[in-house]
């Protein structure tokens, strides 16, 4: 058996997915199971502080307990049950982020996707596809007359303007997706700050990505203590946050430490494995993805967590539990069960993207796998 090791973690080699054939160079490394690495005495001790005292779930019972929130398609579903997800993400220079990010969360099986972005992005997004609402909606330094750029004034009239445009529309939404490609201008960072503050005062469900976590991390506060925010850091986001709260990513069990530390959010940290904790259960998937690292596919993700975590939230409302996590499949809480079904999603998408692209494959070959991997994943756990 193989077997290697990590600081506080031994990884065993599984079996591969059972209806996806993969390059050998992957083979060795695919299905990998993570356990962690704990002395006989202090074993119970961090499961119960992990899980609640119970054993941690395998792959087959997560894809098991995933499978319960995917929504059945039939006549009977009206539009909106499967998800209205927001987008809060793009500039100028940056439209193919939300783009990646919306049309994702369609493909997944969302019912309707919103993007809000600046004048700059919205005719490009829209030219993408039609079936993205686009809201022009966001203050941009650029969009203001050269002679008001150095007015605090009107920075402040152009923020306010671009949160009553975009106010009345949050209440509308399952999940709003903050960060894809917003790029660095002052106003759209003003703007985004006082939308997530709002969305934060109604219990709008977020996840943040990208250029969201920028924001967030400059203010921890944005986020610190709240329960329905999902944060989705890659490796140089991931240690730009353990900076913020001065925790060392070397240290055994840091990744726990930052969680605790923002003290509601849900982490995902993505990487060669994606490890998800809410600071009570931490859960790793591995399902095998792709060689290939194009860019988007990080923005996939995020709109994949979105469509996963509005059904999660959907099933709780038809089952008359709400979000009480002891009543969710595996007693998980559904941000921590929607995250870890959408990772294992978007890798099989990835990875069946990669066996028929190769070197060649872009995020726009992973959205077009991305309804048949959650076609998978429901038939795997049939």
């Amino acid at each position: 058996m193989l077997a290697l090791r990590l600081p506080g973690f031994v990884v065993t080699a599984s079996a591969l997915s059972k209806k996806l054939s993969l390059p050998t160079r992957r083979d060795a490394l695919s299905g990998l199971a993570i356990a962690p690495i704990v002395a006989p005495s202090r074993q119970a001790g961090t499961q119960a502080s992990m899980s609640g005292a119970r054993d941690h779930p395998d792959k087959e019972q997560l894809q098991n307990a995933v499978s319960k929130i995917i929504p059945k398609l039939t006549p009977e579903k009206s539009k909106g049950q499967a998800g209205i997800i927001g987008t809060i993400g793009g500039c100028r220079e940056y439209t193919g982020a939300p783009f990646f990010a919306s049309f994702s969360a369609l493909k997944v099986g969302a019912d309707l996707s919103h993007v809000f972005c600046t004048e700059g992005a919205a005719t490009v997004i829209k030219s993408y596809s039609p079936e993205l609402i686009v809201h022009p909606y966001l203050a941009d330094y650029n969009d203001l007359p050269l002679e008001l750029q150095k007015s605090e004034q009107a920075h402040k009239e152009a923020v306010d303007r671009a949160i009553s445009a975009t106010s009345h529309w949050m209440a509308r939404f399952t999940v709003v997706v903050i960060g894809p490609g917003l790029g660095r201008d002052e106003l759209v960072h003003k703007t985004v700050t006082e939308v997530i503050k709002e969305l934060r005062e109604k219990n709008t469900p977020m996840v943040i990505d990208a250029d969201g976590l920028y924001i967030v991390t400059k203010n921890l506060d944005l986020v610190k203590g709240y329960a329905h925010a999902v944060l989705t850091p890659n490796k140089n986001e991931y240690q730009r946050l353990a900076d913020q709260l001065d925790i060392d990513i070397e240290q055994e069990g840091s990744f726990e430490k930052i969680v605790k530390a923002l003290d509601g959010p849900t982490l995902v940290r993505k990487g060669t494995v994606d490890t998800i904790s809410d600071g009570e259960t931490t859960l790793v998937c591995d399902e095998p993805g792709s060689n290939r690292r194009a860019g988007g596919q990080g923005d996939v993700l995020s709109g994949s967590i979105a469509a996963f975590l509005s059904w999660a939230l959907q099933y709780g409302k038809d089952k008359g539990i709400e979000q009480a996590a002891d009543k969710f499949p595996l007693g998980l809480k559904p941000h921590v069960l929607a995250a870890w079904g959408a990772c294992c999603i978007a890798r099989n998408a990835a990875a069946r993207a990669y066996e028929k692209k190769g070197r060649s494959m872009l995020a726009a070959d992973v959205i077009e796998e991305l309804g048949g991997s959650v076609d998978w994943l429901a038939e795997e756990s049939a």
